[in-house]
């Protein structure tokens, strides 16, 4: 046992210095404060009954500042704490907790407010676009409540809004105010090719574009908007890739091409009969065209009923032309 107490004496005198080194205050790289005011306690490791003492007032919600550690260790120093080791840091980074409201979220809030005022079932077709300098709300990790529209005031000719913004909760937070301009979008189709006459259009040859309403003031009323206006029907004059077109310039299919051969259909009284002919007209399904029978070589008149076939009733009544449908 004597023996062994020198050398117990000498662990306990090289194990003090580590002990000593493992309290001794310790500057820290990067900090995140939630607080209004920076402690001591956030900046080092072991501050010991000096945790609380203030030093600093905090950043902004959601924005980080760079103190000099010459500066930590002079607010340390007053606060009674001698000695800070700080290693290789030179400065150190201190962030405010923040909950952040991005700015495509503030969009999509007026943009849903301005839409049910217009009577629009889609929000998307509300284009916002905010003033420069414009930046996301940052608000205390305890506002978990919804952001809302307050108030709106917005002027359809211009496109011009001012907001204001609020966070629902136990307290409302805010307003926030919010200027930029918002516009509906129209939508309207356009070829992604060119389109020549009589080519029948698939979804794959138009493209849906949308653009501001003000922007559109030369749009035609009969201007086609849906894709469903428009496949399957055929182009009456060539189209010019990415540039609006009407209905009017739209047709059916023609299924007889003009001086093309078709099948005449005869249809009497009790009897059907079929003999070759040509088309004098191109026409589309239901329209009237001109056939010529090729035995008789007369002229005859009749309804387009399939591709390459002309029915043509003969029941002693005159044939009334039906106009042809766009």
């Amino acid at each position: 046992m004597k023996r062994l107490a020198p050398l117990l004496a000498l662990v306990a005198a090289l194990a003090a210095p580590a002990a000593a080194l493992a309290q001794t205050p310790a500057l820290r790289a990067e900090v995140t404060v939630s607080a209004d005011l920076v402690r001591l306690g956030d900046l080092l490791d072991n501050a010991g009954d000096h945790a609380q003492t203030a030093v600093f007032r905090s950043p902004d919600l959601g924005h980080t500042g760079r103190v000099p550690a010459a500066q930590v260790i002079d607010a340390a120093r007053r606060a009674g704490l001698a000695h800070v080791a700080t290693g290789s840091i030179r400065e150190v980074s201190v962030s405010r907790a923040a909950r952040i409201v991005p700015l495509v979220e503030m969009e999509e809030r007026i943009a849903a407010n301005l839409a049910r005022s217009l009577g629009l079932a889609d929000s998307t077709r509300i284009q916002v676009a905010f003033d420069r300098g414009t930046r996301p709300l940052a608000l205390e990790l305890s506002q978990s409540g919804e952001v809302h529209v307050q108030r709106i005031d917005h002027d359809v000719r211009s496109g011009r809004f001012e907001a204001m913004l609020a966070v629902a909760g136990a307290e409302t937070v805010g307003p926030f105010r919010i200027s930029g301009a918002a516009n509906e979008l129209v939508e309207f189709v356009v070829p992604a090719r060119v389109i020549n006459r009589g080519e029948v259009l698939r979804a794959s040859d138009l493209a849906v574009e949308r653009r501001p309403r003000s922007e559109m003031a030369m749009l035609a009323s009969d201007s086609v908007i849906a894709l469903t206006q428009a496949v399957g029907m055929a182009a009456r004059r060539p189209l010019q890739p990415e540039r609006s077109f009407r209905a009017m310039d739209l047709m059916r299919p023609e299924i007889v091409e003009r001086n093309g051969n078709v099948l005449i259909l005869l249809d009497v009284p009790g009897l059907n009969l079929t003999v070759r002919g040509k088309a004098l007209e191109a026409g589309a399904e239901g329209d009237t065209v001109q056939v010529q029978n090729l035995q008789s070589r007369k002229t005859l008149q009749g309804v387009v009923t399939g591709p390459g076939r002309v029915t043509v009733q003969l029941r002693g009544q005159p044939i009334v032309a039906a106009s042809r449908a766009p």
